[in-house]
């Protein structure tokens, strides 16, 4: 049986689920997440699910409440990074896509994983999935269509996407 370890970048599927949904992601404890993971890991190994978002200080107490209740699931592991703000005063995401690429690349060579699956529909990764693919693992892309960037399209040996034809992603929303 395949092993495979699942990176998610949070922030990229929230987008993906919110333009599924209709423009807004319902109650964040209304959606399976472990639902999700055993489907798209299903006949496989699952080994972990890095589940990275980020926050800011002003992130409410349910919001860190969900985190804290998702890193207390079975194979979950949240990594939170801390917002900052640009010089307009915008608070933006750090990190996060470095950390997840670092993840994936750092994984394979230790051998954790024979596959990642990657959610998130971001060109950003690109690079970390060259560089596994050339160590003999298998990447698949979990994203949806309009979020999923040409490139990281085309360097996936498998994409799966969360809308149209793809994985019906309503089942998991209680």
């Amino acid at each position: 049986m395949k092993r495979v370890i699942v990176f998610l970048d949070y922030s990229n599927f929230h987008l993906s689920l919110c333009n599924f949904s209709g423009g807004e992601f319902p109650d964040r404890k209304r959606f399976d997440f472990s639902g999700f993971v055993q489907a798209i890991t299903a006949g496989m190994d699952l080994i972990k699910v890095y589940f990275v978002c980020s926050s800011s200080s002003s992130t409410g107490g349910g919001l860190q409440r969900f985190y804290d209740w998702l890193d207390g699931q079975e194979y979950f592991y949240v990594k939170q990074f801390e917002r900052r703000a640009n010089d307009q005063g915008e608070h933006r995401e750090k990190q996060v896509d470095v950390y997840l690429a670092c993840q994936v690349v750092a994984l394979a060579y230790e051998n954790a994983y024979d596959i990642a699956i990657i959610v998130s529909g971001d060109e950003d990764y690109v690079p970390a999935i060259e560089i596994v693919q050339q160590k003999g693992k298998i990447v698949t892309v979990v994203s949806s269509s309009v979020m999923l960037s040409d490139q990281l399209r085309r360097k996936a040996d498998k994409v799966v996407l969360i809308d149209g034809e793809g994985l019906d992603c309503q089942r998991f929303f209680s």
